[in-house]
């Protein structure tokens, strides 16, 4: 329950920092959770499907909601859509590979990816998923439309959540401090050394400006940067 209550302090912090949503697909789930599921309603859940929902997914569930605020366009409302036939076995799918603990990544059928959850969807075909039926219970996948495929060892979902979190938490109070010391361009330049390509979107969301909307070029979106970032130098 402590790593619950960290997560959700992490989440608001986020909430807070990004107040325009620049962090790939909040927008859609604008860091809200669903409405929580109970222990009875999980149990049902397990029972009637004859499925295995791992324990730290239960501990979201019940603790943080169904559905909601998370990585790619955020957690997925528990759907049983991909739950059935189980799931064959990493070896099997991968066509009876030595090790398929070593396989980093590999050309599966896609067709024949099943019993699992979708927890993430990344978009592109992106799915991070949780193995509920079938071999290998418990497991997390990941996977994509072309057919690379990769099972994910010695990691949990929670580890997943608070990675994400970390990682965006970071990237917004780099770039706050940075407004603190550097000027706008520099400031630019030196997050797109880093590859980060939503630096202007972060920008107006940590100054609490208002996004640029629609379609417009390079310049224009610089042009309305400059605009509002003018406009919270003069406020500071």
């Amino acid at each position: 329950m402590k790593r619950i209550e960290i997560i959700k302090e992490k989440l608001e912090e986020l909430k807070n920092l990004d107040k325009g949503f620049s962090v790939f697909g909040s927008s859609r789930h604008q860091y809200e959770w669903n409405p929580t599921l109970s222990d009875a309603e999980i149990r049902q859940i397990e029972t009637d499907n004859q499925l295995v929902l791992s324990e730290d997914y239960k501990e979201i569930l019940k603790n943080l909601g169904n559905g909601g605020a998370g990585c790619g366009y955020g957690l997925e409302k528990l759907a049983l859509k991909h739950v059935n036939p189980p799931y064959m076995g990493t070896k099997e799918l991968l066509r009876n590979w030595e090790d398929p603990s070593e396989v980093d990544c590999d050309m599966v059928e896609t067709d024949e990816i099943s019993g699992y959850i979708k927890l993430f969807d990344y978009g592109c075909g992106m799915e991070y998923g949780l193995i509920v039926k079938g071999e290998e219970k418990e497991g997390l996948i990941f996977f994509d439309s072309d057919g690379r495929f990769e099972k994910l060892e010695n990691n949990s979902i929670l580890n997943t959540y608070e990675k994400w979190l970390d990682y965006n938490l970071d990237a917004l109070k780099r770039i706050q401090q940075k407004l603190e010391e550097m000027p706008l361009q520099e400031l630019i330049d030196s997050e797109w050394e880093a590859d980060n390509f939503s630096i202007k979107e972060m920008i107006l969301s940590i100054i609490d400006a208002d996004p640029i909307q629609g379609g417009h070029s390079g310049n224009e979106k610089q042009i309305h940067l400059e605009k509002e970032y003018q406009k919270w130098k003069s406020r500071a």
